[in-house]
């Protein structure tokens, strides 16, 4: 046993554990298919062009531009099925990317941005609420995931801006905000609220106002209230009447954003402070100005922020935000916990302690396959369980048996000359990448659009 654990283990362990977990994920993405709205959304383009696409949608449905610009130029559009399990892979290594340079900002350092950055995304891969709407179906990846992608890769380029005020990096940030605020209305409050409160430290630490983010907050500002006077998003909340009272509203929040704390907060927070504690003198010589203020006040930030990610969809239709959603707020937990860590490790009475490297290796393994294996497949609470399903998934053989029976059936219905054609339900469903399979009502919108798609009369589930 000592043998195994060398000068060096704990680092090791880290890499070893982020490789188990991505390993699966990434090889999944070829396994993914077209479901749902995909459809719809790659018929666009064949009546309009992509400016009268985005138009219409913004005039009668959505005012997401940014998801909207990749839905419609989904690859499907132009028979490239393959193409879809590409954006998929490039959705995954693109956050890995994010996270990366984030933490490399902020580190200085390649060894603590290789080992920060496999924690964070180990955590991200093997706790996030809903890994399907998250990374592998094209409509939530583009809308949330991509959102996540973005919002990291702005927080990096603002320390960035910070450490060296490049003129480059100040219009890159512009184009950021744009982007990140057509993706999804949560990550746009979450951006808005990040850039207010820089906006505030900023003066607070220099007594004087920076116009700077003074223009990124307005800029924000005006493309805040660009979707939210869009007419498309009162077309679609018009379809729905709201049971709740503004008193409800607030107290579904409250009750919202504590739940979602102890079901993805609690376990990649104790990972966070182990790994965190390991590497505390080397944190301890970071030196920001975001860092420096009590723990009390990052705790009032994030449950603002987090109330905030859970109240626009229970005001605008009175349901609790979908787990795609969640995938947002998740986010907001990570980066938080690594706040929280931060202070926690380099606190002047956990500084001092003396806690072995064999003894957190063993604590970091017993926590992440304890959690594994208590969970399995079991449906505790909806708490996650990504990475045992991923290695189900493939080692089971039902991604694959998916796949095989997703192409029978596409093979099924181009190759008959039938305008209505019956096809046999999907039996293996993979947890990972299976959401819901056509129905036995012709009507139902996924049948709908995927007959117009393969320019059928009707596509009906046996």
């Amino acid at each position: 046993m000592s043998n195994f654990f060398t000068k060096h283990a704990f680092s090791k362990i880290i890499i070893l554990l982020f490789l188990f977990s991505i390993i699966p994920i990434l090889i999944l993405c070829f396994y993914t298919e077209p479901a749902l709205d995909d459809y719809s959304y790659a018929l666009n383009l064949t009546t309009k062009s992509f400016i009268e696409t985005q138009i219409q949608i913004y005039l009668h449905w959505s005012s997401r531009y940014t998801a909207t610009a990749i839905l419609i130029t989904n690859p499907i559009h132009w028979g490239y099925f393959f193409g879809y399990n590409i954006i998929a892979l490039i959705m995954i290594l693109s956050f890995i990317s994010a996270a990366a340079y984030l933490f490399y900002q902020v580190t200085k350092n390649i060894k603590l941005t290789i080992l920060f950055t496999a924690f964070f995304c180990l955590s991200y891969f093997m706790f996030l609420p809903n890994v399907y709407q998250g990374l592998y179906w094209l409509p939530g990846s583009s809308t949330y995931h991509l959102a996540n992608v973005l919002f990291l890769t702005f927080l990096g380029m603002l320390i960035n801006y910070n450490y060296t005020s490049n003129r480059i990096m100040k219009i890159i940030l512009f184009v950021l905000i744009f982007f990140i605020i057509g993706c999804n209305e949560i990550s746009m409050v979450f951006l808005d609220i990040s850039l207010f409160t820089v906006f505030i430290f900023n003066y607070i630490s220099k007594r004087k106002v920076s116009y700077y983010y003074l223009s990124l907050l307005i800029w924000a500002g005006i493309l805040t209230l660009f979707v939210l006077l869009s007419p498309g998003n009162s077309v679609r909340s018009a379809l729905v009447v709201n049971p709740l009272t503004p008193a409800e509203i607030f107290l579904a929040s409250v009750r919202k954003t504590l739940v979602v704390i102890v079901k993805y907060g609690i376990v990649p927070l104790f990972i966070n402070i182990i790994i965190f504690y390991a590497f505390r003198k080397q944190l301890k010589n970071i030196n920001l100005r975001f860092l420096k203020y009590p723990i009390l006040l990052y705790i009032g930030l994030f449950i603002i922020l987090l109330f905030c990610g859970s109240f626009p969809s229970l005001w605008s239709l009175g349901i609790y935000p979908p787990l795609r959603s969640v995938n947002v707020m998740f986010l907001i937990i990570l980066v938080f916990n690594t706040i929280f860590s931060y202070k926690i490790v380099t606190s002047r009475l956990i500084f001092k302690t003396n806690i072995s490297r064999n003894v957190l290796s063993m604590a970091l393994l017993f926590i992440i396959f304890s959690y594994s294996f208590i969970i399995r497949d079991k449906d505790i609470l909806f708490i996650p369980n990504n990475i045992y399903w991923a290695y189900d998934d493939l080692l089971s053989g039902k991604a694959f048996q998916y796949k095989k029976e997703m192409n029978h059936r596409f093979n099924m219905i181009t190759e008959s000359k039938k305008d209505t054609i019956y096809v046999p339900p999907i039996q293996s469903k993979p947890k990972l990448i299976f959401e819901i399979d056509l129905s036995q009502n012709p009507k139902y919108f996924y049948n709908i659009h995927m007959a117009e798609f393969f320019h059928k009369k009707a596509i009906i589930c046996k």
